[in-house]
């Protein structure tokens, strides 16, 4: 696709990540200019099914990361709504909603259900994720306990049912969840972070033997520091540690809930190296599957079997398949998809859906590939505008529902930002 970034432009993106601010500063500018000479301007999305949205008028609406379905098996739709415009930086004095639909009605800009929120971000929402087909469970703050909470809502009673004391970062049915150290994010990576209290300094930033991935049991709220981030740099150590800022981010339960995995990401100043760490439910020693600079998005695609965009053993950064048990990463498709650059995969059976950043004509491509076959297909193309950028950007975040009939994605394409959904082909 001429429109994409080549390689050149990426490896030289890479040798410029020495020098984050310097990177950031060239990027944005490159990307202009590049918009400017390919004759780019805004246009209407194109795909290859209708394409629908979810949402009240008023609204920008937005489910979260690509790593769960917002439908339940009982044809709940969740997403998140602001009032506010999420081209600015969110704000803990502005609260946004957790919303409810219903999408076996088709009334799709009638809430029936919304609870409001203050401890949010754009990329992920306050987290809010489906524990079966009729409860979940988001992050909010208590200002009188002056800490992150999770709550879980019944759509069929219409009210709280549960509270606690720990933030979620992933969760797997009714058994437990995992959470994560929200204000250590906000000081290292505010994209995922939330703003109700202040980062860590840099003395906190320092303790790593009391902060980690905590196991919360939903039947009575107790929970234990499951692994430390202590042991995580104990794990296959490294000299540069000792000199690092440390933190543990997008944790991803396996769909049985008995092992996990998640990105240790430390800094050496404003330079961030990545290791993919596989843990288990019951603190079983972790182990480190990758370990190679660079782990950006990955995804469960079976029992041992990781579909991930990461930098391989040889040094090219692409789309590769993880073994869990035994660390092997293998090319997908031998590196057909590469070219597209970093994107966010979602997996159902044989077949996933993937993105990417937006091109020289500031496009993003939501893309379909066949695991058995190799082949690969667009689904669709949208703008986003300059308006959307570094902590505001859209991604796509593409997800497949658990019938594997429908295909959701969050877009700025239509000027604001929105839930869609297309018939997946």
């Amino acid at each position: 696709m001429a429109s994409q970034y080549g390689t050149l432009e990426r490896r030289i993106a890479r040798m410029l990540s020495e020098y984050p601010v310097l990177k950031t500063c060239i990027k944005l500018t490159y990307a202009r200019a590049a918009y400017l000479l390919s004759g780019g301007r805004a246009s209407h999305p194109a795909t290859s099914q209708p394409l629908q949205s979810v949402g009240e008028e008023g609204y920008e609406t937005f489910f979260g990361y690509y790593d769960k379905s917002p439908v339940s098996q009982n044809g709940w739709v969740l997403c998140h709504a602001s009032s506010h415009p999420t081209s600015r930086p969110p704000s803990a004095r502005l609260p946004i909603s957790v919303q409810v639909y219903d999408f076996n009605s088709g009334r799709l800009s009638e809430p029936v259900l919304s609870i409001e929120t203050s401890a949010y971000n754009w990329q992920q929402g306050a987290r809010a994720l489906w524990l079966d087909g009729d409860q979940f469970i988001f992050n909010d703050f208590d200002p009188q306990a002056g800490r992150y909470i999770a709550r879980v809502y019944s759509v069929a009673a219409r009210r709280e049912v549960q509270r606690f004391d720990h933030a979620v970062q992933d969760a797997c049915g009714h058994e437990y969840f995992l959470s994560i150290n929200y204000r250590r994010l906000q000081a290292l990576r505010p994209d995922y972070g939330y703003r109700n209290l202040p980062p860590l300094n840099d003395a906190e930033l320092a303790q790593l033997y009391d902060d980690g991935i905590w196991r919360v049991e939903q039947k009575d709220g107790s929970a234990q520091l499951l692994y430390s981030i202590k042991e995580v740099c104990s794990t296959r150590p490294d000299a540069d540690f000792a000199h690092a800022a440390h933190k543990l981010n997008h944790v991803m339960a396996h769909p049985d809930g008995r092992q996990f995995i998640f990105l240790h990401r430390y800094f050496l100043g404003r330079r961030k190296f990545d290791r993919l760490m596989l843990g288990t439910a019951d603190g079983a020693p972790l182990r480190v599957l990758a370990a190679y600079g660079m782990v950006s998005h990955c995804f469960w695609a079976g029992d041992t079997t990781l579909l991930c965009y990461a930098r391989g053993p040889g040094g090219f950064d692409g789309y590769y398949t993880v073994n869990t048990e035994t660390g092997e990463m293998v090319s997908l498709f031998s590196g057909a998809l590469d070219a597209m650059g970093d994107g966010h995969p979602h997996v159902h059976g044989n077949w996933f859906v993937t993105d990417t950043y937006p091109d020289r004509r500031r496009k993003q491509h939501l893309l379909r590939g066949d695991l058995l076959t190799g082949e690969t297909s667009t689904l669709g193309s949208f703008h986003q505008s300059f308006r959307y950028g570094g902590e505001t950007r859209c991604d796509l975040h593409p997800r497949i529902t658990g019938d594997g009939r429908t295909v959701f994605f969050d877009s700025v394409c239509e000027g604001r930002r929105r839930l869609y959904f297309m018939e997946a082909p």
